[in-house]
């Protein structure tokens, strides 16, 4: 499991990277990759998934109704 969570975090650490906008410090995109795969670690050691998934559902609803609504 510890070698399937490593990949996963090299893997996020790398899209954060390469996804980051050109202006961007690369000092600043390595640090966010770093960010993102602790994070990844935390909620894997934690088996906090289903609770983030709902949150962030939660949260896009929340957003896309502010922006039809012009509020954001």
């Amino acid at each position: 499991m510890d070698t399937v969570v490593s990949i996963t975090s090299i893997f996020a650490g790398l899209l954060s990277i390469f996804t980051a906008n050109e202006t961007v410090d690369i000092s600043q995109k390595v640090y966010s990759a770093l960010n993102t795969a602790g994070k990844v670690i935390a909620k894997s050691e934690k088996n906090e998934w289903k609770a983030s998934a709902h949150e962030e559902g939660y949260q896009i609803t929340k957003d896309t109704i502010l922006k039809i609504g012009g509020l954001k």
